[in-house]
């Protein structure tokens, strides 16, 4: 399963880009919106570059970053995340743009039928089945149905809008100020005391790092992530 990570006050470090690789090792993606206002990704690239561009480009936050493993569609370049979400859904490595920017965690098994209906129209994207992924057709369902299509089925979703906020769809959780899709790639477990649950967090050496306790560990729905003061959730 891939993994999603929404910083919302701070960026993520590199050892965090590198766990997430770690476990979902074929190929990572990042989107942000520059100062300029317009929206970029790359992607097919590692955690190390991911970590380059954050240096670089000091993006605004918050911003989204993905770590891929092939559960649908092929293992190549193209079919990294993200895709923008309008009729052409492009498959570049480097993108600039005005068009939302779509991440996807989960397999999402129905893509096909529901996308065969919009395969005869003129402005659907040229290729063939090695084309697609069931993200990308979610990208380019989102742009057709007008995001309806989220009403009607259960997927993890993140999309960087051209305002600058992330809207997510799914459940989420929120390590430190991180939104995360899941936290498999983090090695925790779980204990109870005086009627609270503690997730203590170990390192690779096998050292306690961290405790969250309950009313820190939070799911959500749905939620808005908000370039704003130190990222505010609304």
């Amino acid at each position: 399963m891939c993994v999603i990570l929404v910083p919302t006050e701070r960026h993520p470090t590199k050892e965090e880009l590198i766990d997430a690789e770690n476990q979902n090792p074929h190929g990572a993606g990042i989107a942000w919106r520059d100062k300029n206002g317009t929206m970029n990704y790359r992607k097919a690239i590692n955690a190390r570059t991911v970590m380059q561009i954050i240096e670089r480009e000091k993006p605004q936050i918050p911003y989204i970053v993905h770590f891929r493993i092939a559960s649908v569609g092929a293992v190549c370049k193209k079919l990294t995340h993200p895709f923008p979400v309008n009729h052409s859904v492009s498959l570049k490595q480097k993108w600039q743009g005005k068009s939302p920017l779509l991440f996807h965690n989960g397999t999402w098994r129905d893509w096909k039928t529901t996308l065969l209906p919009f395969s005869g129209n003129k402005d659907f994207p040229a290729g063939g089945l090695d084309d697609w992924s069931d993200s990308r057709a979610l990208a380019y369902l989102a742009h057709k149905t007008n995001r309806g299509i989220f009403r009607f089925i259960d997927e993890k979703v993140a999309i960087l809008e051209k305002n600058g906020v992330v809207n997510m769809h799914g459940k989420w959780e929120k390590q430190d100020t991180i939104w995360y899709s899941n936290t498999y790639h983090i090695k925790t477990y779980t204990t109870h005391w005086k009627g609270h649950q503690k997730s203590v967090i170990w390192d690779k050496d096998d050292k306690e790092k961290d405790t969250i306790w309950d009313r820190e560990w939070l799911e959500y729905e749905t939620q808005k992530v908000k370039d704003s003061m130190g990222g505010s959730l609304v």
